[in-house]
């Protein structure tokens, strides 16, 4: 009895030790947050996994991991060789290779690969900007509003402000670009100091069928496989210093550039994220997210829907059409599927109802003491106030610049308006685009809207605009919205609107356009007619807005300020495109009831879903190479396969496309490029429960790199031992 006892207590201690020794390897939660840089140091990094000096990742006194980094066009990318090499995501050049690509020369659909400099083609459209200083220079701004009366115009005198600043910047030294971002409204502006590198490669871009694998069918979804990377590079003049393409220009030498770890990562291995996130919203009211709710995710996302419908049908037959069309494409359908995620995120989360609640709380807290009471006790009303304008205006503003977006048509008709409109004006006191110094330009942009526009679609997408406003409750009773409900062949009218006007004739429009005598109101023609009511209802909309930006820069500077008295801690400034670092940990989540996904998933899975055809063609070697299981050195040694991409739960948005995913010893493990479906919802609110992100696994690109692309000229230049 008494040797039982023993045991059992023995057993009992044994337990509670393995218990106790369990949970001290299991990974702490991440923060949520995108970090600004002036923050980095308060997280405690090397207590969460990091297991490098925090002045290696950020050190304003030296160089370190920052400076590896490139802002790419809207993505990230990162050097991973002293030549200037960048890796980023395929997505992120595809509309340069689409560019550079032919039907009978397609290297989106085939692949590029440049065994030499002088094989490198210019990455059309791309930039790289390199984040050389920052400052606060809140005082400075906010000192220009300070005796602003008239509220519409304290958004304009901060405008004023910041480009003041930005060009003092920019002609005390020509070789940066200078932005003032905004941390917090109305309270928060730093001067950011850029290093523009002009002069972008392509040098290595895998076959669409490995880059977009799975297409939209697995777009925000896991588990993925998909190769979403390619390489470009970075050049300048001979001297260093930035420059447009030129056969004399040399490879960009970076301060830093990152090690690649070629054994990757495991599950519950910390990794963080350096990149360039763009915007996000986590800080804003619960009315802004019941706007987004109601008016502009719903919209966009059906409009968007039913271009990529249009688009996608007319290119059925025509390769050439399909090939130009393909990034606009990709553009639309990453939006449409983005906000889709957030609408159900919003629900799922019953997000506007626990912001309510929050504010709620918030107003009690207020209440409870009078000096914050005779301070903020009107704020919850004023901000309520505010959004009531910005419901009733709705969707005007999205419907206006949706039809200049997408008809060709309208936005010449409403360039003609408003070059008119300007010639009243004294020529000093002209847009610059319309001044008589600028003719010449004007001219070559309108000749580029012609080059471009689309006969054949135009009226079925202005009918489509137009004919949905006609049935919203902010547009219905306005004109020509009016008019435009009570036609009975509305499809008849619409075409007559395009066949009878002088828009038809680029010459014509050109001649009408520079004749003084011709105005817009002895024009008989109707689509000039039509955009000169809306042009006014523009107007109109533009200076609400400007009193409604005027508010809230003062409204929702008090709501943070009264926030962080409540909850007794300063918080993170939204994402603004400027560079921030994330940390998480490699880990699987359960989206659903009952469904578990593990973080990494690999070329089996690849294998399995190309049975499926459509987005899931696959890359044919691909299949030889695994018959053949000739998977190299770059195999996960649990999954005995190549790793292909993997989830960790990090807070990433838009922006970081192409971000370097670093291990807990800043080697780059992998290329952030999507998130899951549940994690769209970042943008508004972060879950270590659903937020998950995704990034392909650099085993997988070197493998693909070497295998594939016959590349091993990169894996050296990146000091891969093959």
């Amino acid at each position: 009895m008494l040797k039982n006892k023993i045991a059992k207590k023995l057993i009992y201690l044994l337990t509670t030790i393995v218990i106790i020794v369990s949970f001290a390897f299991i990974p702490p939660k991440p923060d949520e947050g995108m970090y600004p840089l002036s923050d980095i140091r308060k997280l405690k990094l090397n207590q969460k996994g990091l297991k490098i000096p925090i002045d290696e990742i950020y050190n304003p006194d030296g160089v370190s991991l920052v400076d590896a980094l490139v802002r790419l066009g809207g993505c990230t990318g990162s050097f991973v060789s002293s030549e200037g090499l960048i890796i980023t995501n395929h997505h992120c050049v595809f509309g340069s290779v689409q560019r550079a690509s032919t039907v009978e020369n397609n290297y989106l659909e085939n692949g590029f690969v440049a065994q030499t400099y002088e094989q490198e083609i210019p990455a059309e459209g791309l930039t790289a900007q390199i984040t050389v200083s920052y400052e606060d220079v809140s005082e400075e701004v906010l000192k220009a509003a300070e005796n602003v009366d008239d509220i519409s115009k304290r958004a304009k005198a901060i405008s004023v402000k910041i480009s003041e600043i930005v060009k003092r910047e920019e002609s005390t030294d020509s070789t940066i670009k200078a932005e003032v971002s905004e941390m917090f409204v109305g309270e928060q502006y730093v001067l950011f100091r850029y290093k523009i590198i002009n002069d972008i490669r392509l040098v290595y871009v895998p076959p669409r069928t490995i880059g977009e694998f799975g297409g939209e069918s697995d777009n925000w979804i896991w588990p993925r496989h998909t190769g979403d990377f390619s390489f470009v590079r970075a050049y300048v003049a001979p001297d260093g210093s930035p420059a447009k393409y030129s056969k004399e220009n040399v490879p960009f030498k970076p301060k830093k550039f990152l090690t690649v770890n070629p054994n990757g990562i495991d599950e519950d291995d910390f990794v963080f994220i350096l990149g360039y996130p763009g915007r996000t919203f986590k800080n804003m009211p619960a009315r802004f997210i019941e706007y987004q709710y109601k008016y502009q995710l719903p919209y966009v996302q059906d409009l968007f829907s039913w271009l990529i419908n249009l688009y996608t049908k007319r290119g059925e037959n025509d390769p050439e059409f399909a090939l130009n069309i393909s990034s606009t494409i990709k553009g639309l359908a990453n939006t449409e599927k983005n906000y889709r995620g957030k609408i159900q995120g919003i629900r799922n989360l019953d997000l506007i109802n626990r912001k309510l609640e929050e504010e709620k709380n918030l107003l009690k807290f207020i209440n409870s003491n009078q000096e914050l009471k005779s301070k903020y006790g009107k704020l919850p009303d004023e901000i309520n106030q505010l959004y009531d304008d910005v419901f009733e205006s709705g969707r005007r503003l999205f419907v206006l610049n949706f039809l200049r977006n997408y008809v060709s048509y309208y936005r010449l008709a409403d360039l003609f308006v408003d070059y008119k409109t300007e010639q009243l004006k004294d020529e000093s006191e002209r847009k610059s685009n319309y001044k008589e110094s600028n003719k010449e330009k004007l001219i070559a942009e309108i000749e580029n809207i012609y080059k471009n526009r689309k006969d054949d679609l135009e009226p079925q997408i202005f009918m489509k605009i137009y004919g949905d406003a006609s049935e919203f409750e902010e547009l219905k009773s306005l004109e020509p919205f009016a008019s435009f409900r009570n036609i009975s062949n509305k499809e008849e009218y619409v075409n007559k609107l395009f066949t009878n006007t002088f828009i038809a004739d680029k010459e014509r429009f050109i001649e009408r356009l520079f004749d003084k005598d011709f105005t817009v109101e002895n024009s008989n023609d109707d689509l000039i007619k039509i955009a000169n009511q809306l042009y006014q209802l523009k107007n109109e909309e533009q200076k609400r807005q400007q009193i409604r930006d005027g508010k809230s820069n003062i409204l929702l500077a008090q709501f943070n300020e009264v926030k962080r008295i409540w909850l007794n801690r300063n918080f993170i400034p939204d994402a603004n495109s400027t560079l921030r670092l994330t940390f998480g940990y490699v880990r699987g989540y359960s989206p659903r009831d009952a469904v578990y996904y593990s973080p990494i998933s690999s070329l089996k899975g690849m294998i399995e879903k190309s049975f499926e055809g459509g987005d899931y063609r696959i890359y044919e070697k691909i299949k030889e190479l695994y018959a053949k299981k000739d998977f190299g050195k770059f195999i996960h040694p649990k999954l005995n396969d190549v790793p292909v991409a993997f989830i960790y739960n990090t807070d990433t948005s838009g922006g970081n496309s192409g971000s370097p995913i670093m291990d807990a010893y800043g080697r780059l493990v992998g290329v952030n490029f999507d998130r899951c479906f549940e994690a769209t919802i970042n943008d508004y609110a972060w879950s270590e429960i659903y937020s998950r992100s995704i990034g392909v696994d650099i085993r997988f690109v070197l493998w693909v790199v070497q295998k594939i692309g016959n590349a091993d000229f990169l894996l050296k230049e990146m000091n891969v031992n093959l």
